[in-house]
C-alpha cells in the first residue's frame, strides 16, 4: 500500500482560456489537478472580454475534478492566482454587470497614454509608462465610453478579486498586482490620489475595497454556497495569492541570484528580483515587496506568446495541431530561410510600450511554405525575449539562468529556439501547473508551514535539466536578429495615440 500523501494544500490558477486546479503536498509534488475551460470573445481588434460567471463555473469544475482525483487527500487551506488586470463591474449584491476585460483588453491606450503624460511621481514604479492593459485606463475608458455602467458599479475590481469575494464573502485586493498595475504604494499604503483626480478619477478609489492583502495573508474562509458549489469544506482557510505571471515566478524559486522565470503561456512574462530598485522605461517595475518585504520585482513581457501558436492552427494550420506543426518545422534550417514574423499580433509591452502594434510575416518567396511561417513565428517570439533579456542588462540585471513555464514551455522545439536565440541555458520548471504551484507556495506560507515565501518556494520549487544553446546557431539567429528589429521598426504605427 502507498503511504498517505501528508499535508496539501490548494492552488488555483484562473488563466486566460482555464481554470486549473492542483493539489500539492509541502514538497511540491503535484497530487492531483482538475481543468475547465471558458471563451473569450474579441469583439473589436484590440478588445478582448470574458464572462465573469462562466469563470466562476470553471474554477468550480475544476476544484470538484481536482478533490475527485485526489482520492480522499484533503487540502489543508486554499490560494488563487489569476490573470491581471482582468477588470469587472460589480453591483452592490456581488453580482458582475458586464462582461470583464480581459487583461489583454488595449481598448484604453489614448487613456493609458494620458495617464503617462501626467509624468506623475508614481509612474517611477512602472518604468514612466502605463499600459492600457492595467486598471486605470480601463477605469478611465468605461467613465468614458460606458458612464451608466461605471456610475452604476459599487465594486470595479479585478476578476481576482470577485472570485475571492465568491469564495468567503470578503472584499480585498492584492497588493502585488495592485503595485504592478493600479498605482498602489505598499510600503505608505496609499493610493496616487491627486493622479486620480487630476485624470477624473477622484471617485475611483471609492469603488476599490479597502483591504490590501500581501501574498499568504489571511484572506478569509470558504463560505457555505462556494463549498457547495466547489466540494470544498465550508471553513477552509484562503490565503491572498498573486497574479499568474507572479505566482510562476515563484514557483521558479526567483529569489536564486541571477534566475529568471520565463512564461510562455497565452502571453510571455520575464521576471527577475533585483537587490535595489531600477527603474527602465522598457520594464515594469521596481515592484516593491511584491514576493515579499523588500523584494523588488523586474518585469518585461509580449502581449502574445503561445497566443499565437493557437492562432497559427486555428487559421492556418491546415487541420495540424501544434505537435505537428513542430516536426515540420523542425526540417526548416533556423533562421527560416529568410523569413521574419512580427509577433505583435494584440500590441507590444516590452521593450516598445504600444498597443497598436500589429503582427506580420515579411520575407516570403514562393519557395516558402507552411513550415517556414510557423518557425518564423516561433523564432519571433524568441526574438522578443532577446529585446526583453538585452533590457535587463541595460539596467543592470544580469540574466544568467532561465526558468521557463507556461504551454509553449513543453515544445521541445520551441525551448530550443528560445535557448539558441537568447543565447542562455533554460531549465523547464518539472511543474505542469506552475501558477497553481505559486499559489499553493502563499497557501503553505499562511499556514505557517514556512517561515515565509522564499523558505516556502525553495521548498516545493522543482527545476527540470536544461536545454543548452548551440553556438554554431548563434551567427544565424545573430542576423535574424537585428533583421526581426529592423522589420518591427519599419512596420511601427507612426500615427494614432501615442504609445
Amino acid at each position: 500500500m502507498s503511504s498517505p500523501p501528508g499535508p496539501a494544500v490548494l492552488g488555483v490558477d484562473v488563466g486566460t482560456g482555464s481554470a486549473r486546479a492542483g493539489l500539492f503536498g509541502l514538497d511540491g509534488r503535484l497530487l492531483a489537478q482538475g481543468r475547465a475551460g471558458y471563451p473569450t470573445v474579441f469583439p473589436q481588434p484590440g478588445w478582448a472580454e470574458q464572462d465573469p460567471a462562466a469563470v466562476w463555473g470553471a474554477v468550480c469544475a475544476a476544484v470538484r475534478a481536482c478533490l475527485q482525483a485526489a482520492r480522499g487527500a484533503a487540502p489543508l487551506a486554499l490560494s488563487l492566482a489569476s490573470t491581471a488586470v482582468t477588470a469587472v463591474t460589480v453591483d452592490a449584491a456581488g453580482a458582475p454587470t458586464g462582461p470583464a476585460l480581459l487583461w489583454m483588453d488595449t481598448r484604453a491606450a489614448a487613456e493609458a497614454a494620458e495617464i503617462t503624460a501626467t509624468g506623475h511621481p508614481s509612474l517611477w514604479y512602472t518604468g514612466g509608462h502605463v499600459s492600457p492593459e492595467w486598471m486605470l485606463p480601463k477605469a478611465l475608458w468605461l467613465r468614458r465610453h460606458q458612464p451608466a455602467r461605471y456610475a452604476a458599479a459599487r465594486w470595479l475590481v479585478e476578476l481576482h478579486d470577485w472570485l475571492l469575494y465568491r469564495l468567503t464573502g470578503r472584499w480585498a485586493l492584492a497588493s502585488a498586482t495592485a503595485s504592478a498595475e493600479w498605482g498602489y504604494d505598499p510600503r505608505a499604503r496609499s493610493w496616487p490620489v491627486d493622479l486620480l483626480a487630476g485624470v477624473g478619477l477622484a471617485d475611483l478609489t471609492a469603488r476599490w475595497p479597502e483591504v490590501v492583502l500581501d501574498p499568504g495573508q489571511a484572506a478569509g474562509a470558504v463560505l457555505s454556497p462556494a463549498a457547495e458549489a466547489t466540494g470544498l469544506p465550508a471553513g477552509l482557510p484562503v490565503f491572498q495569492g498573486l497574479m499568474d505571471s507572479f505566482a510562476a515566478a515563484l514557483a521558479c524559486d526567483v529569489f536564486r541570484p541571477g534566475r529568471a522565470a520565463v512564461s510562455l503561456g497565452s502571453s510571455s512574462s520575464y521576471m527577475a528580483l533585483t537587490a535595489e530598485p531600477v527603474s527602465d522605461p522598457r520594464l515594469l517595475g521596481p515592484i516593491r515587496d511584491a514576493l515579499g518585504p523588500g523584494s523588488y520585482l523586474m518585469q518585461g513581457g509580449q502581449t502574445s506568446a503561445a497566443s499565437l501558436v493557437r492562432w497559427f492552427c486555428a487559421e492556418l494550420g491546415g487541420g495540424l495541431d501544434a505537435a505537428a506543426l513542430d516536426a515540420q518545422a523542425q526540417q526548416v534550417p533556423p533562421g527560416s530561410e529568410g523569413v521574419i514574423a512580427i509577433d505583435t499580433w494584440q500590441g507590444s509591452r516590452t521593450p516598445f510600450r504600444d498597443p497598436r502594434r500589429r503582427g506580420a510575416f515579411t520575407g516570403l518567396a514562393l519557395s516558402h511554405g507552411r513550415p517556414h511561417l510557423y518557425r518564423a513565428m516561433l523564432e519571433s517570439v524568441a526574438y522578443g525575449g532577446r529585446q526583453i533579456t538585452e533590457a535587463f542588462a541595460g539596467a543592470g540585471a544580469g540574466l544568467h539562468e532561465l526558468v521557463l513555464t507556461g504551454g509553449g514551455s513543453r515544445s521541445r522545439l520551441w525551448r530550443q529556439i528560445h535557448a539558441d536565440v537568447l543565447g542562455r541555458p533554460l531549465r523547464r520548471l518539472a511543474q505542469p501547473l506552475p501558477a497553481a504551484a505559486g499559489a499553493a507556495i502563499c497557501a503553505a506560507t499562511g499556514l505557517g508551514a514556512f517561515a515565509d515565501l522564499r523558505a516556502a518556494a525553495a521548498a516545493m520549487s522543482r527545476a527540470g535539466p536544461a536545454t543548452e544553446p548551440d553556438p554554431d546557431r548563434q551567427p544565424v539567429y545573430d542576423a535574424a536578429f537585428r533583421a526581426y528589429q529592423e522589420a518591427a521598426q519599419a512596420l511601427a504605427p507612426r500615427t494614432g495615440p501615442a504609445p
